[in-house]
């Protein structure tokens, strides 16, 4: 095996991390080459390691690892964005970490997904300039589609017929939604208003920049979190810790 093999360099943001022993850490790290890779640093809860600074959770940094047997090492590292702007935000911050969640659950480890991992840096570009609820709701509509999890949402997934400007079922089982005339032939589902599939299709046809820009009712910004929790649920089997957490934030102070 020649030097080259041995080591390698990514760019990647650090997802999650997990403290081992006395000194040791192992993060999660979504690349750009790499896809997710877990690898620990040494030490690195030390006070004097040169790489304490560069390696947190909510950071991009460039990276060089070291394969190893069981898991591979990091020996460098150099912070290419901190993204201090989310960090020192509690509501940024808990929406940060619920996407970070998602790519964690729902990517396999040593995939390259480089559409993903722009995706990933351009919601925490956007995220650095907005609170919006939009942007979470965005990425995660992104990510199903893109890792083949495609919501239907312009014709009845049932007779392919196009869907009229009225209420429609939507049942994640069938993978989309399910006109009047179809509802008695599918699974079980929720009901989903004209403004809620509405800002499904925006989702496929707008970029988030320009999808956090729509003004939303608080009421339809709920009815579509519970909408996509519904979608990341059945594919999931599961429900992301992240989304409790960032559901029952405390409310912004109020400006004077």
């Amino acid at each position: 095996m020649t030097s080259r093999e041995r080591t390698y360099r990514i760019e990647g943001i650090i997802i999650r991390r997990r403290n081992i022993g006395e000194a040791d850490s192992i993060f999660t790290i979504f690349s750009n080459t790499q896809g997710k890779i877990d690898a620990v640093a040494r030490s690195i809860r030390k006070p004097r390691s040169k790489m304490r600074g560069h390696l947190e959770t909510m950071v991009q940094s460039s990276l060089f690892v070291a394969r190893g047997r069981s898991l591979d090492i990091l020996t460098q590292a150099q912070t290419i964005d901190s993204y201090q702007e989310i960090r020192g935000n509690l509501e940024k911050s808990a929406a940060a970490l619920c996407c970070f969640e998602l790519v964690d659950l729902f990517v396999e480890k040593g995939e390259p997904l480089p559409e993903l991992y722009r995706g990933l840096k351009q919601f925490l570009e956007v995220l650095k300039a907005t609170s919006s609820p939009l942007s979470v709701r965005y990425f995660e509509l992104y990510l199903l589609n893109l890792l083949g999890y495609e919501v239907r949402v312009f014709e009845c997934v049932v007779c392919d017929s196009r869907l009229p400007e009225q209420t429609a079922l939507l049942v994640p089982e069938a993978g989309g939604l399910v006109c009047g005339n179809c509802r008695l032939n599918t699974g079980p589902g929720r009901l989903i208003p004209v403004p809620i599939i509405k800002l499904f299709r925006f989702a496929s046809r707008v970029s988030l920049e320009n999808y956090v820009t729509i003004r939303v009712t608080e009421e339809n910004l709920n009815l579509l979190r519970l909408a996509t929790i519904d979608l990341i649920r059945y594919h999931l089997e599961r429900e992301p810790k992240s989304q409790y957490f960032l559901e029952n934030l405390p409310p912004p102070p109020q400006k004077p």
